[in-house]
């Protein structure tokens, strides 16, 4: 009777050893599948904000060519387009400037994938309006 209490107390003890050790591997492929989560959408980011920033030069073109249009006969609908523009690369500025990767490096997975999530979701909506917006000073300059 005496060795059988030891046996189940050494029984019970390695029940909740494994039980912890399952938990521990449990939130380390939790964790990890959260980072690697907030690297594929980091990743989507600067892709995004990449092609974003290349885009910045069509508008800063079309921009010079329908300045040179301003004071002609259309020249409400050509300061609509410039204002358009204008609208797309201070939004793309704004956007660049309160991006924080350095606050991004001291977040953990979860909020790193929420604000990425946000981030990017920023970035679709403004590559929306830029790319409106390029496609209306087009459409007008090749008139």
């Amino acid at each position: 009777m005496y060795v059988s209490y030891w046996q189940k107390i050494k029984n019970k003890m390695a029940q909740k050893s494994i039980s912890l050790l399952f938990f521990i591997f449990l939130f380390c492929s939790c964790t990890q599948a959260e980072e690697k989560l907030s690297q594929e959408l980091n990743v989507q980011v600067m892709q995004l904000h990449d092609q974003l920033m290349g885009k910045t030069e069509d508008v800063l073109k079309l921009k010079s060519r329908l300045d040179s249009l301003s004071n002609g006969k259309d020249s409400v609908n050509v300061h609509k387009i410039i204002a358009s523009l204008n609208k797309a690369d201070e939004s793309m500025m704004d956007w660049m400037h309160h991006f924080s990767v350095d606050s991004l490096e001291k977040m953990d997975a979860v909020n790193k994938i929420s604000y990425l999530k946000k981030q990017l979701e920023a970035l679709k909506n403004l590559e929306k309006s830029t790319d409106s917006s390029v496609y209306a000073a087009k459409t007008y300059t090749t008139k």
